[in-house]
């Protein structure tokens, strides 16, 4: 009898032996795997980052358009793009696309082309609403986006032109009558006719005197019968600074509009400033 139970309290032992060897053993394997996983984990990261210094370092030329390439990534336009930083940026993983934009300190924007398609419905709600003048963003603002359909590649010369007529220099108001000065010569932009005709409410009964802006430049830059790459632009110019004037805040708008030299720049300019005035808001105070 004691041999049988030395010999089963030997087989438990061996047993109990084999159990904690077999345990031993896998933590040691899985031990090892996580730390083999851990420094994998560290070269990509690593990898990802040198990936990002490289393109910052190749395309620091055009830096100043990446925040452009990022609107082209979240749009995600099936075509060829006419700046090169924005070909090359959407050639990256996704990864080095993130790690990118963090080593430039820029916060990526994710806004959907259905997102545009609504957000121009709300800016053709408050045109109407402010009394801008005629609807011009009609068949889903057609011509917005045959900016960037036909001429991607148009060159601009002045993003901004200074040939509008400014509220403030060439009228005076004496009672409910608006005057037109003398000197008239003094020329502003649209952004600044928009301004003042939208702040003009202490005119009275005389603001009905003043040219709703959109109006004003139909017929000043003769939108009917201009070429179509004329009115693409224009198209832009009026839904930037429609954006500006309606925005809670100027600080939304940090995109250097002296940078821009074709349509592809302006029309992701004008997307980047549509989603600051009507979306940037609503998720900033979802994250809340």
């Amino acid at each position: 009898m004691s041999l049988e139970i030395w010999s089963f309290i030997v087989d438990v032992l061996s047993l109990i032996a084999t159990v904690v060897l077999t345990v031993a053993i896998y933590w040691l394997q899985r031990s090892h795997e996580k730390e083999r996983e851990q420094m994998e984990v560290k070269a990509q990261k690593k990898a990802v980052a040198e990936a990002a210094r490289v393109f910052l370092i190749d395309n620091e030329d055009e830096i100043e358009y990446l925040p452009l390439s990022a609107i082209a990534k979240s749009l995600n336009l099936k075509r060829k793009h006419h700046r090169a930083i924005t070909t090359k940026f959407l050639r990256c993983s996704e990864e080095v696309q993130k790690e990118i934009l963090k080593q430039v300190n820029f916060q990526p924007i994710e806004v959907s082309k259905e997102q545009v398609s609504t957000v121009l419905k709300l800016l053709r709600d408050d045109i109407k609403t402010y009394c801008f003048g005629r609807d011009v963003l009609y068949d889903g603002a057609k011509y917005f986006h045959r900016a960037m359909e036909r001429y991607s590649d148009k060159e601009i010369e002045t993003v901004n032109p200074y040939i509008f007529e400014d509220i403030k220099r060439t009228h005076f108001y004496q009672g409910d009558s608006l005057k037109l000065l003398k000197d008239t010569s003094y020329n502003g932009t649209l952004y600044g006719y928009m301004h003042d005709y939208i702040h003009s409410a202490d005119l009275g009964k005389s603001k009905w005197l003043l040219q709703p802006p959109i109006d004003m430049v139909l017929s000043q830059c003769n939108l009917a019968g201009c070429p179509e790459d004329i009115m693409t632009f224009w198209m832009m110019r009026i839904i930037i600074d429609c954006c500006r004037v309606f925005a809670e805040s100027e600080e939304d708008f940090i995109f250097d509009e002296d940078l821009i030299k074709t349509q592809e720049d302006m029309y992701y300019y004008a997307v980047m400033v549509l989603y600051n005035t009507y979306i940037a808001k609503k998720v900033e105070d979802a994250d809340e």
